[in-house]
């Protein structure tokens, strides 16, 4: 296993990536070459990369992590609007950078928290509801169709077994 290096403003578990010349990524870690569905895989995963120009030491990350939207994009999974790109490049004012550099990041860590939790909670009122179907028929007006949904089974149904 390759040893990483320090970086200031870099986690310890940042995977280091070298572009080479012909477009070639090379994953210092597994000592093999990766392609853009590879690094896409890496980052859906969770994993922190950082992609240094092989001859320049230059961070390139940036751009590489744009290549990837933009492979996204050809594979047909829509991430930007296409309203929303031309904005973008309308608007080169410092204060847009501010925006993305403050806010956006943060605004969409929100929504990936609040999207968790919601999924969080409508699991355990789906399983609660599974587990203990009277209780909700007392508690919930109407419950009882959510009952038949999950169970497949009527009140009468069950009555008769």
């Amino acid at each position: 296993m390759a040893r990483k290096k320090k970086v200031p403003n870099e986690s310890p578990d940042t995977l280091i990536i070298k572009r080479y010349g012909n477009r070639r990524l090379y994953n210092t870690e597994t000592q093999t070459y990766v392609n853009y569905q590879d690094l896409i895989k890496l980052v859906q995963d969770g994993q922190d990369i950082k992609v240094v120009d092989s001859t320049t030491k230059e961070d390139v990350t940036k751009a590489v992590l744009i290549q990837l939207i933009l492979e996204e994009e050809k594979d047909k999974k829509s991430i930007l609007p296409t309203p929303f790109l031309f904005q973008l490049l309308r608007s080169r004012e410092e204060s847009v950078q501010d925006f993305f550099t403050n806010h956006l990041s943060a605004s969409f860590d929100a929504y990936l928290k609040t999207k968790e939790e919601f999924n969080n909670r409508f699991r355990t009122m789906l399983e609660m509801a599974s587990q203990a179907p009277q209780m909700w028929e007392k508690l919930i007006p109407g419950a009882e169709v959510m009952r038949e949904i999950l169970t497949g089974k009527t009140k009468d149904k069950e009555e008769k077994e």
